[in-house]
This record gives C-alpha cells, sequence and structure tokens, in this order.
C-alpha cells in the first residue's frame, strides 16, 4: 500500500500536494483537540497526571507499532520517506486525540 501511495504521490505535483495537506490538517487538528482536552481536565494534579500519562503511554505504544511498520514495508528506494513518516506522526497524534476524549468522557461525564 506504501507503494501504490508513494506512486500515486511521483505522478504529479498535486498529488503530492494532496498528501501533504491531508497530513498537516490531521496533525493540526489531533494537536487543537489534545490541546482543548488537556484545558477541560483542569489544572495539573495527581489526577489529571496520571490520565495525561495514560495518554503519553498510548501514545507511545502507537509510535513504536507505526515505526515497525513504517521500517518493515518501505523499501530502499522510496522516494517521499519523509512525508509518510510525518503521516504516521500525525496518525499517532490522532490515536492520542481520540484516546484522551475517550477518557474525558469516562472520566468527567
Amino acid at each position: 500500500m506504501i507503494d501504490v501511495l508513494n506512486n500515486w504521490m511521483l505522478e504529479s505535483s498535486q498529488n503530492f500536494n494532496v498528501i501533504v495537506g491531508l497530513t498537516m490538517v490531521l496533525y493540526a487538528g489531533s494537536l487543537v483537540v489534545l490541546w482543548y482536552i488537556g484545558k477541560k481536565f483542569g489544572k495539573p494534579d495527581e489526577r489529571t497526571n496520571a490520565i495525561y500519562l495514560k495518554i503519553i503511554s498510548c501514545m507511545f505504544t502507537t509510535q513504536i507499532i507505526m515505526n515497525a511498520i513504517f521500517i518493515s514495508l518501505v523499501d530502499r528506494n522510496i522516494e517521499y520517506f519523509r512525508q509518510f513518516f510525518i503521516l504516521f506522526q500525525g496518525l499517532v497524534f490522532l490515536v492520542g486525540a481520540i484516546y484522551a476524549f475517550r477518557l474525558y468522557r469516562k472520566e468527567f461525564k
């Protein structure tokens, strides 16, 4: 799948810009959601520090899995490996934002 996406990005600069734009929207949206949920948790204390640790642990686990997938599936001759790496980083932040929202709903509702 990564090879297909790489070949699609090589076809035209518009395809490349679509991937970069999608990645940046994903990244920025996830960061905004994480910041907003973090503000809703309140001031740092023992309870919120445990919640933040759970979120960071989930993101770190996702990061390790995504890096393993990236390393095992990417060929040496891939052209846009940086864009895939940044896309995977955006997915890690998306997982963190979803998990933070889930914990917020569970802890505060």
